[in-house]
Parts: structure tokens; C-alpha cells; sequence
């Protein structure tokens, strides 16, 4: 079950400091395959990936998560790697766009998450602060 203590828990596994710089979001859904029938389409999406986001003075921290909201692994991407990095805004999650010399990637961040006001709060936060991005 998502909540606070289990996320700073699991952060704790990693050594990582909880300072409302943590978002929860997942990758960008993409259509695998499109099967017409006479009354409509049925698509098949592929599946999506859950993660925990971290922002600090380093750079943006990935933590992919399991169905019970364990952490996986961690990654680190250094701000003097990215080349781009824009969140755009959408009416229900967010779209966190990184791009470094060697890869780019497309998140979904969500904007609420039923029982857990942090993840809004952590927004709001981290949108105050710029997302701790300090390039040019």
C-alpha cells in the first residue's frame, strides 16, 4: 500500500533523504496493438511501470516500484547530463520530459493519489523550487 512512512521507509533502504522531493509516477503507455471488430477497436496497451521520483541538488532519481510499493532499484541521472528537462502540465498527471546525450525519456507524473495528500503537496513543493534544476 502506497502511503508516506512506507515510501520514506523504502527511501531509507537507499540512503536517500525525504525532504518533499518525491513524486510517484509511472512510464508513458504506449498502444501495442489494435484489433478492429465491426463495433468498434479493442487496443492493447503495454504495461506500465511504477515509479518513485526523487529530486535533489544531484540530479533526478528513479526508483521503480513493485505492486506492493517496494523499491526495485535506484538510478540517478546528474543534472550536468541533461541537455532538457521540462514538465509539462495536464489537467490529470503531469508529463516529465529528460533528455541527455544518450537517451530521453517520457514519464507520467501523478498529480493526486487517493489517500496521500503528500503527492500534492510534494508537487507543489518541487514546483515552488523549480525541481531542484539548476542548468542554464
Amino acid at each position: 500500500m502506497l502511503n508516506l512512512d512506507h515510501v520514506k521507509t523504502e527511501l531509507e533502504k537507499y540512503q536517500y533523504s525525504y525532504h518533499q522531493n518525491i513524486l510517484v509516477g509511472h512510464t508513458k503507455s504506449k498502444i501495442k496493438w489494435v484489433l478492429p471488430t465491426g463495433i468498434g477497436n479493442i487496443l492493447a496497451f503495454e504495461q506500465a511501470t511504477a515509479y518513485l521520483f526523487g529530486f535533489q541538488e544531484k540530479g533526478v532519481d528513479f526508483f521503480p516500484v513493485t505492486g506492493d510499493w517496494k523499491i526495485a532499484s535506484h538510478l540517478l541521472i546528474p543534472w550536468e547530463d541533461v541537455i532538457s528537462f521540462r514538465m509539462k502540465q495536464g489537467i490529470l498527471e503531469n508529463e516529465m520530459r529528460i533528455q541527455t546525450n544518450s537517451v530521453n525519456i517520457v514519464m507520467k507524473i501523478n498529480k493526486i493519489v487517493a489517500n496521500n495528500p503528500w503527492v500534492k503537496e510534494n508537487i507543489n513543493y518541487l514546483k515552488e523550487n523549480n525541481y531542484f534544476y539548476k542548468g542554464a
